[in-house]
Formats: structure tokens, C-alpha cells, sequence
């Protein structure tokens, strides 16, 4: 038996497979009577729709075979997901690869096997179509072209599950900063106007008119710069279905966070210290990393006054871990377990040591790029003795 080698592009092939959510998913109409058609077509006992996982073959819809799942070093479709096209085994007793292979001699004993590679849009083989007897044989033309339709249709239908659950969450999150959005802006929006209103008709001293823009003022440069992640955010959701990895330099980017925080940290006598060491080289995407960090370091700002806001970096296993640590006013246990719980209602943001006001959108758009990213975030904080929020990515 000679096991099939791994596809070069092994890892991006699973993650498109993990990302289809199928595996391990309950049996559905629409696969059981793609096969029962495929075994029907080709007057074959068994039909399969199986797909390949990193060391298994698990079958979301099967005819003419009762267990769930193989080994994945003895299965015919690792070989099959090498190609393009049908691959097709007349007789697995006479062919090298399979005669000693103990699906061959053992039950279901094969003999027969023909397998239609399931291939997304960006050109990854997950698993095939197959057909199988216990007897040799050779597919017809008409029975060829039947089986690649059915394939097709396959992928036609994950892959449209998996753009709807896409256009799902879009959605929902859109309405999520609407109506933040909405909020934010209507509010100092409505003081100028309730402010020039009174000033027009004299309630208002001019000094008394002035301080009071001057506060508007204020809760206008939180809004606008809310307004300002919202648009980075939508921007990084337009240009990325799936996120560009690369290798960086880590120091290098925190370095361009704390030049766009400077200001707001000067202001409020705030040291940033980068303690990532200088040649600090991670894979990943870029962008997403920056918006993270950005918002984080912004966050701490925002609580901290006459102290100290620093970025570390450590390696777990193939995994980064970042903190950002400041020595700001901190939180209680439950405020910081809710603020990382996901729930809706728990995205308000509280005031800054100066006052500032905001939304807590931030903090809510960071997670999602995490969980994007396939890492998780948590945190710890002490009132009066500052957090610390750590990353693994």
C-alpha cells in the first residue's frame, strides 16, 4: 500500500475546509440524495461524499456504507484530491497503491473506485464524489461528465452557505454600528444645535455659549474619532475576505501606533514603551494587527493619566502573545469580564480620565478581527492599579 503524499497547499486546502463548517455536521437532504443520484447514475452499491481532514476522511453523506469515517492513510480520495480531474481505479487488486490496502482486502472490499474532487472557487480539493463496487469496472463518458455536475453542485452549496453566513454576520454587525453611530452622532449633533438656538435667542451669555461649545467640542473629537474606526474597520472589511499573511517586523509597527498616539498621550503625560525587541519578525496580517493594537493603545490612553502605557511580546509555541499594559485607573473583576463577553449591551464605553467620552465600539470591532485571526484576547485589571490586555494569535 503506498499512502498519498500531503498537497502542497495542505493549509490553506484545510482552511477552506474548516471554514465550510461541514465536517462532523448532521446528515442533510440535500448531500444524502446528491449520492443516492450519483450511486443510482453509475449502478454503483456505494456513493460518498467524503472529505479529506488532516488525518481522517469523514463522509457527510453516504450510501451502500455504514461507518462514519476512515483513516485518512488508507483512503482512497487522499489520492483522489492530488488532481483536478476523475480519479478512476478499474481494479484496486491489480494496481500497486491499493492491492494490499485493507479497504481492498477486508470489507467493503474494493474493487472499483472512482472519485470526483470537490474544488472550491479558490482552487482547494476538499474531498471528492466517489463511487465504489465490489466488482472491477469503468465508468461511461455519460457517467463521467454526471458525476463532475454532482461534484460541482457539491461545492455550489457549501460554498453559498458559507457566503450567506458571511452576509449574515455583515449584516447584523452593520446594524450593531448604525445604530451606535446613530447615537453618537445625534448627541453632540443635537447640544450645538440646542446651543446656538439658545444663543439666538439671548438664554445664553456669550462666555456661558463658549464654554459650552467648548465641552461639544470635546464630545465631537470622540465622535469623530469613533466615526474615523468605523471607516477603518469597513475599509479592512471591504479589501479582505480572507487576511493577507506575511511576515513583519512587530517593533516596527508598534512604533507607528505610538507615533499616531503621541499627541493624545503628551496631552495627558503618558510615557509609551515599546519592549518589543527590535527585530521581532511574526506572520500575519498586517493591517488587522495595527487595528488591534491601535485601538488598544488608544483605549489605555484613554484611562491612564501621568503613567505608563507598554507593549510587550512573547512566543508560545508557533503562536505571539501581546500585552498592552498601562498603569491607568483599572476596572473591577465583573466590569472586565463583561466587556470581553460579547454581548451587545455590554459594549458601552465608561469616561476617561478626562472626561473623554466613546462607545466601546472599538473594544467590540478588535474582538472580531481576533476571533478572525484564530486568537483569543483576555484580560486583567485592578481598580486603581491598571490592565492588562494579552493577545494570542
Amino acid at each position: 500500500m503506498i499512502q498519498a503524499r500531503l498537497p502542497e497547499n495542505e493549509e490553506s486546502r484545510l482552511q477552506d475546509l474548516y471554514r465550510t463548517g461541514l465536517l462532523d455536521s448532521p446528515q442533510e437532504d440535500e448531500f444524502n440524495d446528491i449520492v443516492k443520484f450519483a450511486s443510482s447514475l453509475c449502478d454503483m452499491p456505494i456513493s460518498l461524499i467524503s472529505l479529506v481532514d488532516a488525518n481522517r476522511q469523514w463522509f457527510k453523506a453516504r450510501v451502500g456504507i455504514d461507518t462514519l469515517q476512515t483513516d485518512r492513510d488508507i483512503s482512497f480520495c487522499s489520492h483522489a484530491i492530488l488532481q483536478d480531474q476523475l480519479f478512476e481505479i478499474p481494479d484496486a487488486t491489480q494496481d500497486d497503491r491499493f492491492s494490499d490496502n485493507p479497504m481492498v482486502t477486508e470489507s467493503p472490499a474494493i474493487r472499483f473506485y472512482a472519485g470526483m474532487p470537490l474544488i472550491t472557487g479558490s482552487g482547494n480539493r476538499l474531498g471528492t464524489l466517489c463511487v465504489i463496487d465490489s466488482t472491477p469496472r469503468q465508468l461511461t463518458e455519460r457517467q463521467k461528465f454526471g458525476l463532475k455536475v454532482l461534484a460541482d453542485n457539491v461545492i455550489k452549496i457549501a460554498e453559498l452557505r458559507t457566503k450567506n453566513k458571511r452576509l449574515h454576520y455583515l449584516s447584523e454587525t452593520q446594524k450593531t454600528v448604525i445604530s451606535i453611530l446613530a447615537h453618537d452622532v445625534r448627541n453632540p449633533l443635537a447640544s450645538i444645535k440646542s446651543i446656538i438656538g439658545f444663543k439666538q435667542s439671548d438664554i445664553l451669555s456669550a462666555v456661558d455659549a463658549a464654554e459650552m461649545i467648548d465641552m461639544v467640542s470635546d464630545q465631537l473629537d470622540s465622535t469623530l474619532g469613533m466615526v474615523d474606526n468605523v471607516v477603518r474597520w469597513g475599509e479592512l472589511q471591504i479589501k479582505f475576505a480572507r487576511f493577507n499573511y506575511t511576515d513583519f517586523n512587530l517593533h516596527e509597527l508598534v512604533e507607528t501606533v505610538f507615533s499616531s498616539e503621541s499627541i493624545n498621550a503628551h496631552n495627558k503625560n503618558n510615557t509609551l514603551v515599546n519592549n518589543v525587541f527590535i527585530e521581532t519578525l511574526v506572520n500575519s496580517d498586517m493591517q488587522a494587527v495595527e487595528f488591534i493594537l491601535r485601538n488598544l493603545v488608544s483605549n489605555a490612553n484613554k484611562y491612564t493619566l501621568n503613567g505608563f502605557i507598554t507593549v510587550n511580546m512573547t512566543r508560545l509555541d508557533a503562536h505571539m502573545v501581546i500585552e498592552i499594559a498601562d498603569t491607568g485607573v483599572g476596572m473591577s473583576a465583573a466590569r472586565a469580564v463583561s466587556i470581553l463577553s460579547g454581548a451587545k449591551e455590554d459594549h458601552k464605553s465608561t469616561l476617561g480620565t478626562n472626561n473623554e467620552k466613546g462607545s466601546g465600539l472599538g473594544l467590540l470591532l478588535v474582538r472580531e478581527f481576533i476571533d478572525r485571526l484564530n486568537g483569543h484576547i483576555t484580560v486583567k485589571s485592578e481598580l486603581g492599579a491598571g490592565t492588562s490586555f494579552k493577545i494570542v494569535i
